[in-house]
């Protein structure tokens, strides 16, 4: 049976095509020692053998069909799993710009969408080992990938091997059911359209017995297209503000910073000032943005910001998509920690209620909508929609409790999120008792991508001294 790609999925697939737009993500796993790699190969053979995605790439579809997934006839592990030596004397810097320029590559269209790069350092190395991992994000969300990550991490350095599976590589489709292939197709978008249709003259059929639904039905149909339109950027949304005067030039160029915080101490301070851990980590980068600015003497009247709430359920499902975008506005001032930490909490809760309360995913309403659009409509309007954003957050609850990859034991773990055509993302990554912090920029709007990064340590640190 064929597998089409979600709307949400398809959109960001087709926004690929536009490397400003990539949705290209992952992380960078620092070891403290370097990783067996035939066994780490072995352990991701294993794992494509039982997680489709891994050997599955995306067909477009027929017309205003939506794209598919299917085994590539032509996978090799060796095009997804590889090994990389560093430089003696090579150090973080050297894993970090190593990290960006992968992540930042365009994906072959044509293959599966991941990519793992083993890092291995020499004698006289500051980094004995590291891996730097690559998913589209059709493939999966951050969460879903840390589900798919236990395909590969281990409780202990060296567990006693598991039974040989005798699961057998699933088979690429046969040639012979491209004409079934197509007919289903074809099926399935003249089904959607035909529920559309239905839907909507089941609705006007109830008109006449209730002529209150004709108002309901039509302050409906303009909510819809008021979110549609703010999402991709075809109108300006009523709370919006200019966002940074710095921070307008973007392009496909990326670079990567890490740093690292105490969970226990942002916990602490998170409950001290009245708030939960996402307060103080979006706050932290609103202080940040905000030094930036001010230490330039650039009037920022207010910041865009993004926050990726998870819509994930809680049911053991394997990769996938569940998560929406809650943009908000934050107006610039002179404030404390804590009076930073009042405002951002304030906005964000009033953004995440009115998301919660609302029966309809902004992504999958735009991704719908999008369905109907050539690929250059599209990347035009992912263009203008992130053209709004400043920058996207995000929050990673990762293991408590020390891991392993074949061999090498994990020292830290730094998420690397997709810019998707804004100036930088934050993403944050517990493990342990750190937060492991991996800031994505764009250097072309960030000029002085490590002195963001400095001014995130800082504000952490105020709001910690704040709230403890």
């Amino acid at each position: 049976m064929t597998e089409f790609l979600s709307p949400s999925e398809a959109l960001m697939w087709s926004a690929e095509k536009d490397p400003w737009l990539s949705s290209g993500m992952g992380s960078v796993v620092f070891l403290d020692e370097a990783m067996d790699f035939e066994r780490f190969r072995a352990s991701m053979l294993e794992a494509s053998n039982t997680l489709l995605r891994l050997r599955e790439k995306v067909e477009g579809g027929i017309g205003i069909g939506p794209p598919r997934w299917v085994i590539d006839p032509n996978f090799d592990i060796d095009n997804h799993v590889r090994q990389e030596k560093l430089p003696r004397s090579s150090n973080r810097r050297d894993v970090a710009d190593l990290a960006a320029q992968i992540i930042a590559e365009p994906f072959d269209l044509e293959q599966p969408l991941w990519l793992f790069v083993a890092v291995k350092g020499r004698k006289g190395s500051k980094v004995p080992g590291a891996v730097v991992m690559k998913l589209h994000h059709t493939i999966t969300d951050g969460i879903g990938a840390m589900t798919l990550a236990e395909k590969y991490l281990d409780f202990e350095r060296n567990p006693p091997p598991g039974p040989e599976s005798d699961i057998e590589p699933p088979e690429a489709d046969d040639p012979e059911n491209a004409v079934k292939s197509a007919l289903h197709e074809i099926d399935y978008v003249a089904r959607r359209q035909f529920d559309v249709a239905r839907e909507a003259l089941a609705e006007v059929a109830l008109w006449g017995a209730d002529k209150g639904r004709i108002k309901l039905a039509a302050e409906r149909a303009v909510a819809v297209a008021k979110s549609v339109a703010n999402q991709t950027g075809l109108s300006d949304s009523p709370g919006a503000g200019a966002g940074s005067p710095l921070w307008t030039n973007r392009s496909a160029e990326r670079h990567l910073e890490f740093f690292d915080v105490s969970l226990t101490d942002m916990k602490a301070a998170a409950k001290g000032l009245g708030g939960s851990i996402n307060d103080i980590f979006v706050t932290g980068s609103v202080m940040a943005a905000a030094a930036y600015h001010r230490e330039r003497a650039a009037g920022a009247e207010s910041f865009n910001v993004s926050f990726i709430m998870s819509t994930r359920s809680d049911n053991g499902e394997e990769g996938g998509n569940a998560f929406a975008p809650i943009p908000f506005n934050i107006a610039v001032a002179e404030r404390s920690p804590a009076d930073w930490f009042a405002v951002v909490q304030n906005a964000m809760a009033d953004k995440l209620k009115d998301a919660r309360a609302s029966d309809t995913n902004t992504v999958d309403l735009m991704a719908q909508f999008a369905s109907y659009l050539p690929d250059a409509a599209i990347t035009k309007l992912g263009r203008a929609r992130a053209a709004k954003l400043d920058w996207a957050t995000s929050n990673l609850r990762g293991a408590p409790i020390p891991i392993f990859i074949s061999g090498g034991q994990v020292t830290h773990m730094y998420p690397v999120g997709p810019l998707a055509g804004t100036a930088f993302n934050l993403t944050l990554m517990s493990y342990m008792d750190e937060m492991n912090g991996g800031l994505f920029v764009d250097p072309k709007a960030v000029e002085e991508p490590a002195e963001l990064r400095m001014h995130m340590e800082a504000a952490y640190a105020d709001l910690i001294a704040a709230g403890t």
